[in-house]
């Protein structure tokens, strides 16, 4: 099974924010090994099948936790990570019992991450929503896009997130994915909270619509 085009390879410009994105895409990596890994060895296809799933929630997890705030995204990566460990662990020795565990685990294990981050998004829409114009952070933003090449046809982009004030801020910012005749195909909305002074922050935007092509643009971004 391919993973979700949020996973492919993504790095970030701060070393917590690189960690949390660079290792997402190792995640991945193995997810995709795993995935297209032939049955050989005796290793039963039910067990192959488990474990990929389970690498897959894990890595999934751990790039959508880029929006949360550092500590929670630290401890999602680490866990991500270690279900990986055991999905391996699980397909080596072809162990039904633990790989169908890890699987049902990490399945929980992205849900909870989800419940979380969609409660940001939740919070980034509000914050845009009475915005006039591209709101008070337009400067704040800047966006690397990652070819459609690389991610199974869905757009995605890092959002680097500096926050240039005095004071501690949460930040919305709305991303357009755009198509080669310059047409809106997806808008995406991403936050994230307790942005210190001078602290530079990497998450992630994804479009759920596959497109031949598309660039992204950040059309509004707020500080609040």
């Amino acid at each position: 099974m391919s993973p979700h085009p949020r996973l492919r390879s993504l790095t970030g410009p701060t070393a917590r924010a690189g960690a949390i994105l660079v290792a997402a895409a190792a995640l991945t990596a193995t997810a995709a090994a795993c995935s297209s890994e032939k049955t050989k060895g005796g290793i039963s296809p039910a067990v192959v099948s488990a474990a990929a799933e389970a690498s897959r929630h894990a890595a999934s997890a751990a790039a959508e936790a880029s929006e949360l705030a550092g500590e929670d995204a630290s401890a999602a990566a680490s866990s991500a990570a270690a279900l990986i460990s055991e999905a391996a662990l699980a397909r080596a020795a072809s162990a039904s019992a633990a790989a169908a565990s890890v699987e049902s685990r990490a399945a929980a294990f992205e849900s909870s991450v989800s419940a979380q981050v969609s409660k940001s998004r939740q919070s980034a829409s509000a914050a845009l929503s009475g915005v006039a114009g591209t709101g008070n952070a337009i400067g704040d933003v800047t966006l690397t896009g990652v070819p459609t090449t690389a991610t199974d046809g869905f757009p995605a982009a890092t959002v680097t997130i500096t926050n240039s004030s005095s004071q501690k801020a949460s930040y919305a910012v709305q991303v357009d994915f755009v198509d080669t005749s310059g047409a809106t195909v997806e808008t995406v909305v991403v936050g994230t909270a307790d942005v210190a002074p001078g602290e530079r922050r990497t998450v992630l935007a994804h479009g759920d619509q596959k497109v031949d092509a598309a660039s992204a643009k950040v059309v509004r971004a707020q500080r609040f």
